[in-house]
């Protein structure tokens, strides 16, 4: 299957911030490898914006100030093409001009954080844990809603941070980052409330180059010796600082995501604009953070205690498999609807089934090639449909006039293994893929606890191997395999 191309869509600046322009950069840096170019289409992008997406092979295209109306007819006319998949991130680009677009591409990607109009999208990203498709109006037929950390998209340097030994930081050093453009211009309120606390032993204060008010930000700031104010940090920079922090003052944006990445610890919020709600209420909900309104108090007594508690909930939420799980659904969007519809096997199914299991294709490519008695075959069935930690699916067309295949897991704690098999007359068809998906999304639903699905293959199974790939799945390292002749393929599941 031929990569597309991955237009991003997004504008930035002092007064809105930069925080859409970032998420796609982020996005960018992860799914560079799934597209064959990635194209970033903007109005007026600085020179820094330029360098960094440079850095990435990502090409830049400045559109032209028009109303978004017309600006979404323009690139149908100009820009499009019917293979290529739009990322749009921005509260402008309303139901209207999403649905403009949508049909001259192949996948339209939103990124949003306000559920406040419906949706052209194939795919919908929040950042925000907590939120439920009952709350979107998305259009798009099998429209799917993708949410919180498990799948927020992080800068590479907050994606690596998650392999670092936890740091154990005191929360007596206080971070303050309320965004790269801080609209609102409360850095230097926040700060002087957090200097007053004798508690607090130093202060970093971290602004952006989108800030407008720094001369006389740092003007201020050069007269308090326990504060040392940061402007333009690279990400990798702000890693280091943010490990130094063990408390920190965030707006809960993007920012707020990159702390609990790089370590984290005693997150106080303080939500700077409306579109913060969201991650507002899931950190407060989840106890991943707690509101300023309580800095003094809890940087005063028990800071300690809190950050290493926080610290701990906060590497759990944010795992460091958000890029795998974003790069999943990637390749699964580009697969087409399942022309089948799954149902669990029955006892009925039992000659069917056996006729597969002997199929001599099947049994080419089984770990133990012998074939099956009929005996055996009826204990494991039975077995199988009676064990609540085993879930067969039978794949049929509409119409149940044929079946299709089956996909079997078998569920261990957090973890499942899956095998399948299609029918003789279904194989070469392509959809091997589209059978893995269809059942990985059904065993999700029905076992939520299962964090992680793997796939053995014989390794000369060639057909199986680009079928798991297809679907979405990624290769494991050869420790994994259970014997010489196979590979492992992984599913990451959405930590809930």
């Amino acid at each position: 299957m031929p990569l597309p191309r991955l237009l991003l869509r997004a504008d930035g600046n002092s007064r809105i911030g930069l925080g859409h322009v970032m998420r796609l950069l982020a996005l960018a840096e992860i799914l560079q490898e799934e597209a064959s170019t990635c194209v970033f289409l903007i109005r007026e992008p600085d020179e820094e914006l330029r360098r960094q997406l440079a850095a990435i092979n990502c090409t830049v295209v400045e559109l032209p100030t028009q109303p978004l109306a017309e600006e979404a007819a323009w690139l149908v006319r100009h820009v499009l093409l019917a293979t290529d998949v739009l990322l749009l991130d921005g509260y402008s680009f309303t139901y209207r001009y999403q649905q403009t677009v949508r049909g001259k591409v192949a996948q339209l990607i939103y990124v949003d954080d306000l559920h406040s109009f419906p949706l052209a999208a194939d795919l919908v990203l929040n950042p925000a844990g907590g939120i439920k498709a009952s709350q979107y109006e998305l259009r798009q037929p099998g429209a799917r809603l993708l949410v919180g950390p498990a799948f927020a998209p992080l800068r590479a340097a907050f994606r690596s941070a998650s392999l670092l030994p936890t740091p154990t930081a005191a929360p007596d050093v206080v971070l303050v980052c309320l965004g790269g453009a801080d609209p609102t211009h409360q850095t230097r309120q926040v700060a002087e409330t957090l200097l007053a606390l004798t508690a607090v032993q130093h202060v970093h204060a971290v602004v952006g180059s989108a800030y407008t008010g720094w001369n006389e930000l740092s003007g201020w700031a050069s007269q308090h010796a326990r504060l040392t104010l940061h402007r333009n940090l690279s990400a990798a920079e702000l890693v280091v600082l943010m490990r130094q922090c063990g408390a920190a003052v965030c707006s809960p944006s993007t920012v707020s995501y990159e702390y609990c990445a790089a370590g984290g610890g005693l997150l106080l919020l303080l939500p700077v604009a409306d579109n913060q709600r969201d991650i507002n209420y899931f950190l407060l909900s989840t106890e991943l953070a707690l509101p300023y309104a309580s800095a003094s108090k809890v940087l005063s007594s028990g800071a300690h205690t809190l950050a290493a508690e926080f610290r701990q909930k906060q590497r759990r939420a944010f795992d460091g498999l958000a890029p795998v799980r974003l790069q999943q659904e990637f390749r699964a969007l580009q697969l087409p609807p399942p022309p089948f519809h799954l149902r669990p096997a029955t006892l009925h199914d039992s000659d069917l089934l056996f006729e597969w299991t002997n199929d001599p294709t099947v049994r080419q490519y089984s770990f133990n090639p012998s074939p099956v008695l009929r005996t055996e075959h009826e204990q494991w069935l039975a077995a199988r449909l009676t064990d609540p930690s085993s879930l067969l699916l039978l794949a049929e067309q509409p119409d149940n006039s044929s079946p299709v295949g089956i996909i079997r897991f078998q569920v261990a704690g957090a973890q499942a293994t899956l095998s399948y098999s299609l029918a003789a007359p279904f194989r070469g068809r392509g959809l091997a893929a589209l059978l893995l998906l269809a059942g990985t999304r059904y065993l999700i639903q029905t076992f939520t606890q299962v964090q992680q699905i793997l796939g053995h293959v014989h390794q000369h199974n060639t057909a199986s191997i680009k079928a798991f790939e297809r679907a979405g799945f990624s290769l494991l390292p050869e420790q994994a395999n259970i014997s010489p002749e196979s590979v492992t393929f992984v599913w990451e599941c959405a930590v809930i």
